[in-house]
């Protein structure tokens, strides 16, 4: 049985002009390429189906996405009208405090600021560890500066990264391959509004004049740039900005934990036998307590603890 690609030859053979036998090694040559790249490009047409259908479950949003209660937050005004199309988002970062837990010190956090504050007003406190009344003295916990700031970033859909760009041409020759490649709509590309090339680092934005042919470029990591007939495969990736606003410095207060101080004469006890004896004592209310969330002690060396918003 004849396959697909001998039809093709045979198909081809009956349509080839002129006098000469059809076996001619010349003719039969150029129908071989022929079917060849016909073989080819049906090739290429199946991997791109397979894609562009991987291409679709990847893209279908599922129907029962919760809903979300959102708040108008702000009104700019933007450059251009493509801005609307960029995905944006902000958040707020505020800086760990840390604070060194030294020997013979304790922290305790209570559930309510009430009573952490009572303790501290109290002063000084004595605690039945096992058969040692120890005297411990209740302080603010002394913290230092932290600083707080927003980040706003936006996803460019007009602008594309591409790094590792081969130094082998001049750079506005370079920079005109750039805009001639990334334009081909064969391999994703469109008309390109302008390119910024930095020869040194290897590296462009490109800035394409529609929308969705940055998206198209970006599924794949990677896409072909030719020159001087050597394919060179250069890395693409979102073009992100991103700014740093509102930044600020605070003075750091705890108002739940409070720092005790004055256990250094039972540094051969177990830790945990020692936070869970302080425990109940600033659990009871007849000692000033109330409900304790957390107690750390520090017995032996020095720890390290973070305070954050």
């Amino acid at each position: 049985m004849a396959t697909g690609e001998d039809k093709e030859k045979e198909a081809l053979k009956a349509d080839w002009p002129g006098d000469g036998p059809k076996e001619d090694e010349q003719y039969q040559k150029l129908i071989d390429e022929m079917v060849k790249e016909n073989v080819q490009l049906k090739e290429e047409i199946q991997k791109l189906e397979v894609e562009l259908q991987e291409a679709t479950k990847t893209t279908q949003v599922q129907e029962d996405i919760p809903e979300t209660n959102l708040k108008f937050t702000s009104l700019e005004s933007p450059e251009n009208y493509r801005q609307f199309l960029n995905t944006c988002c902000s958040f707020q970062v505020s800086s760990q405090i840390p604070y060194e837990l030294q020997k013979g010190e304790a922290l305790i956090t209570f559930e309510e600021e009430e009573v952490a504050q009572h303790v501290i007003r109290m002063g000084k406190h004595h605690v039945q560890i096992e058969d040692v009344s120890v005297e411990i003295m209740a302080k603010p916990v002394p913290l230092k500066s932290g600083v707080r700031f927003q980040v706003h970033v936006e996803v460019s859909k007009v602008k594309i990264n591409v790094t590792e760009i081969p130094d082998e041409l001049p750079e506005s020759q370079m920079r005109d391959k750039l805009e001639l490649s990334f334009s081909k709509s064969r391999y994703g590309g469109g008309e390109v509004e302008s390119v910024e090339y930095d020869r040194q680092a290897g590296s462009a934005v490109i800035t394409f004049v529609e929308t969705g042919v940055a998206d198209k470029i970006l599924k794949k990591k990677d896409y072909p740039l030719y020159i001087n007939q050597n394919c060179h495969r250069v890395v693409v990736s979102s073009y992100i900005e991103t700014h740093l606003k509102k930044f600020q410095l605070f003075s750091g207060i705890s108002k739940r934990t409070v720092l005790l101080t004055g256990l250094e004469d039972i540094d051969l006890m177990d830790e945990e036998l020692v936070e869970d004896l302080v425990n109940i004592h600033f659990q009871r209310e007849k000692n000033g307590g109330g409900e304790v969330d957390v107690v750390k002690c520090c017995l032996r060396q020095p720890h390290i603890a973070y305070f954050q918003e």
